[in-house]
């Protein structure tokens, strides 16, 4: 039998998830979905590192706004040389060491540079924005995940109690068979055969068991708790479905691509591709700042007599102030190959742009096509379980009788726990879909 892991596998997303300091006891407390969410956007380590992202992106935009300021820098250094010099006085060469020294400090100011900062600036702001988009999809992904997560324990949970209602069903017989025996009525065979059905649905609770506890597991670690041992959900009360909870796909998508992160994301990086046009058409353009500084040094050698340091520090001291203009004139067409890569660069924005919106359109489609064959396989199955219900009681009745023996009895069984099981597995797939459509439509993921 298909589980409903299987079906939902292309919706389920690997996540690792932090230890919070805040996590809520484990044991004797059920965990409802929306606190299962809430815990991991606050811990999932994947959406820390893209807030990371987006906190880069943000000093990034800050620092670009920064640099229209003038920048200011000090310099100083200091030099001892030995050797030999000419003594222009004495007519002679001399052995001496020199010792230099020199201090400064310059600005530069940029008046034009063909706007390339401050479209720098404009581009900074829009990746930050992406990098934002890029957080609250990490955020609807996680939530999915933790949501098929859910809907999965709630399937082992509702299937393993219909499995226990079987078997206890089968226990009866055995008790009911025993009787007979012991008076007489039936042969021992009888007794030996329910008994063998009673083994068999058992070894299937225990499977279904061990099921529930797997998939209780994979919530735990998906919220990375620290130890699964008394985790578990709380079971909400579950809507009666109709089917009217099924919107047109054309409306859904009218919604998702107005307001899904995924599409913001990439239109915000359509714009910064943009902004990167205008800055490589700045290098083309020329460049011009003002500049001033004020430095002066200081030369002694020894033996020098009468040196005033003070005196001489000041003698030397010299300022500028001026303008530096600088024009591209030839540089192997970098400057144009630049514009002609960032329109390329464009181009691609625009394609990704549409080929996200090609994907959102698809993956709409698709939840909806299998919210409406959900439905109908619910719907299906709801009238084949109320039919091999009423077999099996009727087979049962008969069994009891000994109009049929133990084969047909169990094929009828079987027949009933196989329907009750697609029924189930149905149901939770047409909820799961309809949790998908409410998420593109921007509603919350609730039970």
């Amino acid at each position: 039998m298909q589980t409903l892991r299987s079906i939902l596998v292309g919706w389920a997303l690997a996540t690792t998830m932090a230890v919070s300091a805040q996590e809520a006891p484990v044991t004797g407390q059920a965990w409802g979905l929306e606190q299962c969410i809430e815990h991991a956007r606050n811990n999932n380590l994947s959406i820390k590192r893209q807030q990371l992202n987006a906190d880069y992106a943000r000093n990034q935009h800050q620092q670009k706004k920064l640099e229209l300021l003038p920048d200011l820098n000090a310099s100083g250094s200091y030099r001892s040389r030995s050797g030999r010099v000419r003594d222009e006085n004495a007519f002679r060469v001399i052995d001496v060491t020199t010792q230099d020294g020199n201090v400064g400090i310059s600005s530069n100011t940029p008046l034009f540079e063909g706007f390339t900062r401050r479209n720098s600036i404009k581009k900074g702001e829009l990746d930050w924005q992406a990098a934002v988009k890029d957080v609250e999809k990490a955020e609807n992904d996680m939530a999915l995940n933790i949501t098929s997560l859910y809907m999965q324990i709630l399937f082992d949970k509702e299937l393993l109690e219909a499995a226990r209602r079987q078997y206890t069903t089968v226990q009866l017989q055995v008790d009911r068979t025993q009787k007979l025996v012991e008076a007489g009525s039936l042969p021992e065979g009888h007794l030996l055969e329910v008994r063998s059905l009673a083994a068999r649905d058992a070894l299937n609770v225990t499977r279904l068991e061990n099921n529930l506890t797997l998939s209780l597991l994979d919530l735990a670690q998906a919220l990375d708790l620290e130890s699964a041992e008394g985790f578990d959900i709380v079971t909400p009360e579950m809507p009666e479905l109709s089917g009217a909870e099924l919107v047109e796909s054309s409306g859904v998508y009218d919604y998702a691509v107005n307001n899904l992160p995924q599409i913001a994301a990439s239109e915000w990086r359509l714009r910064s591709s943009e902004q990167e046009v205008a800055i490589a058409k700045g290098y083309l353009m020329p460049r011009l700042s003002f500049n001033i500084g004020w430095g002066t040094y200081v030369s002694k050698y020894d033996g020098q007599e009468n040196f005033d340091f003070r005196q001489s520090f000041e003698d030397n001291a010299s300022r500028y102030y001026g303008l530096s203009l600088s024009v591209p004139l030839f540089n192997a067409l970098s400057a144009r190959t630049g514009v002609k890569n960032a329109r390329i660069s464009v181009l691609n924005s625009e394609y990704a742009l549409e080929q996200q919106k090609q994907v959102l359109r698809k993956e709409i489609q698709q939840a909806h096509a299998d919210a409406q064959a959900a439905f109908r396989q619910y719907e299906a199955g709801q009238s084949a379980v109320d039919s091999y219900q009423e077999s099996f009681r009727y087979t049962e009745k008969r069994y009891n009788v000994g109009m049929v023996n133990s084969v047909d009895y169990n094929v009828a069984k079987t027949e009933y726990m196989k329907a009750e099981s697609d029924f189930i597995q149905a149901k939770y797939t047409y909820l799961l879909r309809l949790k998908i459509l409410d998420f593109y439509q921007g509603k919350a993921i609730v039970l």
